[in-house]
């Protein structure tokens, strides 16, 4: 028999929650400043210098939230490459969340670029470099931003009652899914491979020819963490109900991908006998044993069977992941860094607030989508059949 898709409701309830007013001051103190950015330039807004031409904006608005945003990524290739609809529930939600975060950075490199005003040059045939790695993660980051507005059509046709829509969108669905789990393949490689651009610069322990694989690798691993990490968070800010017997399943997947990263990971280190870097400079020695930690401690909870099952732990883990892949782009982009002599770089208070800032509007866009579209199941589809009812809180083990 089969299959049918679970059902969805807007969560409904007020809109403007004191934490939504506040995460929105936040927004509109960046919109004021981006705008200072684009009237005065990069100079003025941030500490950007010749030494250091990437620094916050693409460490954390580019890199790091497009990783963020590999939730739905995930669990395309899950459901659609593997076969298994099983967590089909928290498809939508993770659609939502990789939406915002690749319109964010998508909006990061545009803030990024010197001469904002010369943006359309990229799309002039007589001006694109095939062999240009820039041009690649450009044209498919902003198309994959353009698949994921689109995979989000079905809510929007539910919420005003379009469903003589839905046939012919379900016709071209596949070649939607199937850009969708390309583009992000291709592009999450090539964030790494900025780093070999880069050259000798970059300290033998993050410099590799496998650090496009690595990120790609790690990019995954966020994506099921931050799937985790979601559901959490409408656990305890929009007050669902948890889900767990879905992330044990999704813990159990998301191990094996853990395992072979470190696997390769310390492989190539060995093979480059470039471990010794680590005592070369304190501070980039500090920085890559707490990134390794950080991937290390959540495979030891994921492999254990009593630990994977507390709703504490697997939250814990989620978060260890994705700051383990947010510390290796960090490492590798900064930290790992050497410029010129005499050249420094530390965000100025812009850059920080501008990021803060960018962060607020995926929190606050995907906060009104779910209570005014149909995105989430309805609560009481989202125990698992035969379970116990969820203690409350995150303490829940099943």
């Amino acid at each position: 028999m089969k299959r049918q898709r679970p059902a969805t409701e807007p969560m409904g309830g007020t809109i403007l929650t004191r934490p939504f007013v506040f995460l929105s001051l936040l927004v509109l103190i960046a919109v004021g400043l981006l705008l200072f950015r684009f009237v005065y330039g990069l100079g003025a807004a941030t500490n950007l210098n010749n030494g250091y031409p990437w620094g916050l904006w693409v460490v954390l608005d580019i890199h790091i939230t497009a990783a963020i945003g590999c939730g739905a990524y995930v669990l395309a290739v899950i459901m659609y490459v593997a076969n298994n609809r099983e967590f089909h529930t928290l498809l939508r939600p993770a659609l939502v969340g990789s939406t915002f975060a690749y319109t964010l950075a998508n909006l990061a490199a545009f803030v990024d670029i010197g001469r904002w005003w010369n943006f359309y040059q990229i799309a002039l045939p007589w001006n694109i470099n095939l062999n240009s790695v820039m041009f690649e993660i450009a044209i498919c980051m902003f198309l994959y931003m353009i698949i994921l507005w689109m995979e989000l059509v079905p809510p929007v046709l539910e919420k005003f009652g379009w469903d003589r829509f839905q046939k012919p969108y379900n016709k071209v669905l596949f070649i939607i899914v199937a850009l969708g789990i390309v583009l992000p393949t291709m592009h999450q490689s090539g964030l790494g491979a900025l780093i070999v651009v880069a050259g000798e610069k970059i300290s033998p322990l993050w410099q590799t020819p496998w650090i496009g694989f690595l990120f790609l690798m790690s990019a995954i691993i966020m994506g099921f963490a931050v799937v985790v990490f979601e559901g959490a968070l409408t656990v305890l800010g929009l007050g669902r109900r948890l889900e767990l017997h879905l992330y044990r399943r999704l813990a159990k997947l998301g191990r094996w991908v853990l395992a072979s990263y470190l696997v390769v990971r310390f492989a190539d280190l060995v093979y480059r006998d470039a471990l010794g870097a680590i005592m070369q400079n304190p501070v980039q020695g500090l920085m890559f044993c707490i990134e390794n930690l950080l991937f290390l401690l959540p495979l030891l909870i994921l492999l254990h069977p009593r630990w994977r099952g507390n709703a504490r732990m697997l939250f814990f883990s989620a978060i260890c992941l994705v700051l383990a892949g947010a510390v290796l782009r960090f490492n590798g982009l900064i930290i790992g860094y050497t410029p010129s002599a005499g050249y420094t770089y530390f965000p100025s208070v812009i850059e920080i607030l501008v990021s803060v800032g960018l962060l607020a509007v995926e929190v606050v866009g995907f906060t009104y989508i779910v209570k005014r579209f149909p995105i989430l199941p309805p609560r009481k589809k989202t125990v698992a059949p035969g379970s116990a009812p969820p203690a409350s809180g995150l303490a829940t083990n099943v």
